[in-house]
């Protein structure tokens, strides 16, 4: 996916970054410190990570201070600092300046995110509401008045329960009254 059409939203359903350490290491960290070489090779500043190591500690230290951001975070993060949307960097581009542009990145996601799990939590509570309306036994009173006549601490307790054979009379019955209507 080309990285200009990532949105916050995309990036929020990707790979967690911790877990693609811990399924396959060696490749994401190359991915990682690839993401952010280009973005330093772009920004072009005077005073910027230049010794693998430099570039091996930012990566360390970002993976540390932000657990919770996915590949494709990193991805948007790293392509919004090239843009300069978190201000310019006057020629200085360090470990500094790329926590800074990550915590910004941050602030700019909780908003997205809380969104996104406030609807989660409105589906989980449709979703219940609508097992609990085929459980319970006082809202099959409203749909089926035959059942009515059941209280319902009796239906839990098992009494006042029609039988298989009672049930199908009642259906034979029901079926019988509506044809001669």
């Amino acid at each position: 996916m080309d990285v200009s059409t990532l949105t916050i939203e995309t990036c929020f359903k990707g790979t967690n970054v911790k877990t693609a350490l811990k399924t396959d290491e060696a490749p994401t960290r190359a991915a990682l410190i690839g993401m952010l070489t280009r973005c330093v090779k772009f920004i072009d500043a005077n005073k910027t990570l230049t010794e693998p190591e430099h570039i091996a500690m930012t990566v360390n230290e970002l993976l540390q201070q932000f657990p919770t951001f996915t590949l494709e975070d990193w991805r948007l993060c790293l392509y919004m600092m090239a843009k300069e949307s978190f201000g310019p960097y006057y020629e200085r581009l360090k470990l500094a300046q790329f926590v800074d542009c990550f915590a910004k990145y941050d602030e700019l996601k909780q908003p997205v995110i809380q969104t996104i799990r406030q609807n989660e939590r409105k589906e989980a509570q449709r979703v219940q509401d609508e097992a609990m309306r085929h459980l319970k036994p006082e809202y099959a009173t409203e749909i089926n008045t035959l059942a009515a006549r059941v209280e319902a601490t009796d239906w839990m307790r098992g009494q006042n329960r029609l039988t298989y054979t009672e049930r199908q009379e009642m259906d034979k019955r029901q079926k019988t009254s509506t044809k001669h209507q």
